[in-house]
């Protein structure tokens, strides 16, 4: 049952260099968006390689299973070598405010954090530990092949729990988000974007009302007409704001919405705002409108979780609606208040005719 332990390590990396790489398919430009993010210069990670990695991923995978003593080693060698290499761009994204996304499962977006760098240090540790594996001239498939019935047991319910545990952790508890009904001023009443202010109470227990507050006096940079606050932007038109802090597929995926929403929601301004300079392939194909975040000043004030965030500026100065984050969070904002403006205008005409 000893020599059985030792195989736990390498199986779990297996399993999650495994996931990386079919995660990784096809995704090259995602890839290179993640040396974007964190402010490398583009050579570290040239085309060719990025394209090149799920495949390198696969051969450790193969290796790691191999019988061949030789070949087992030399996968385990080279798999701890990537994995102090994932630890140390992980590492970097620490440093940068703010903290972009990690592209470490190919599309699967995440927010670095230090519980992003435990994840990586205990993968460094699961390689360190196949390369002693490897240095005993033993493998993974001649430690298995030899276990008994009691180290059969135990490595299966190790395997488990391990399951489990990733279940449990990884799991995002979905919350449902009532949609508040905001009373508007007098004054700004006749607009029908005004009139279906409505706001995305997922943090406002049952029972309780919804607070809004004044629209915060921060800074953005439009490149055309120069710097604008918050309430200015919104002192003629409410105002959706989509914010992103990265260069990762789901930016590129805002990108390709972006004019599709603001053709929905004809009585609000949509706009993408970058908090990172705007960089890479988005240069020159940015949406028209779209504002820039200086030093992600407008980010960190607004609280902002992940990249996308939104959230809705009324015109009557006051916070509508959001923060949301996440890209699926995103989408159904953006049909919320889509659904909202098509009732308030519904309800306006009604009364009109009366």
């Amino acid at each position: 049952m000893q020599h059985a332990a030792w195989v736990i390590a390498p199986l779990i990396l297996i399993a999650v260099v495994g996931l990386s790489a079919s995660t990784k398919v096809g995704k090259g430009d995602t890839l290179r968006s993640v040396i974007a993010n964190l402010h490398l210069p583009a050579w570290v990670l040239p085309p060719w390689l990025a394209r090149s990695i799920p495949g390198i991923e696969i051969a450790l995978v193969v290796g790691l299973l191999s019988p061949w003593s030789p070949l087992f080693k030399v996968a385990a060698t080279a798999a701890l070598l990537l994995m102090l290499a994932y630890w140390a761009l992980i590492a970097r994204g620490l440093t940068i405010t703010p903290r972009p996304s990690c592209g470490c499962f190919g599309e699967i977006d995440q927010p670095i954090s230090r519980r992003t760098l435990m994840r990586n240090t205990l993968l460094v540790a699961a390689a360190g530990a196949g390369v002693a594996l490897a240095g005993s001239g033993r493998t993974v498939w001649s430690v298995v092949s030899g276990a008994g019935t009691a180290d059969w047991l135990w490595l299966g319910l190790t395997q488990v729990a391990c399951a489990v545990t990733a279940l449990v952790l990884g799991a995002k508890v979905e919350v449902a988000s009532p949609l508040v009904w905001l009373e508007p001023s007098a004054d700004v009443a006749a607009d029908p974007a005004v009139h279906a202010q409505h706001v995305h109470a997922s943090e406002v227990e049952e029972g309780d009302d919804y607070v809004r507050t004044p629209t915060p006096e921060l800074l953005l940079h439009d490149p055309e007409s120069g710097p604008v606050t918050l309430p200015e932007l919104s002192a003629k038109q409410a105002q959706l704001l989509i914010f992103v802090n990265c260069y990762c597929a789901s930016t590129t995926e805002v990108v390709a919405l972006i004019d599709g929403w603001q053709e929905q929601l004809t009585h609000v301004d949509l706009r993408l705002v970058f908090s990172v300079p705007i960089a890479g392939r988005f240069v020159g194909n940015v949406p028209p409108g779209t504002l820039v975040d200086h030093a992600a000043v407008a980010w960190r004030r607004l609280g902002l979780e992940d990249s996308p965030s939104a959230l809705l500026l009324g015109a009557d100065g006051y916070l509508a609606g959001g923060p949301v984050h996440g890209i699926d969070e995103v989408r159904e904002f953006v049909e919320d208040v889509r659904d909202a403006l098509t009732e308030a205008v519904a309800c306006m005409d009604g009364v009109g005719q009366e």
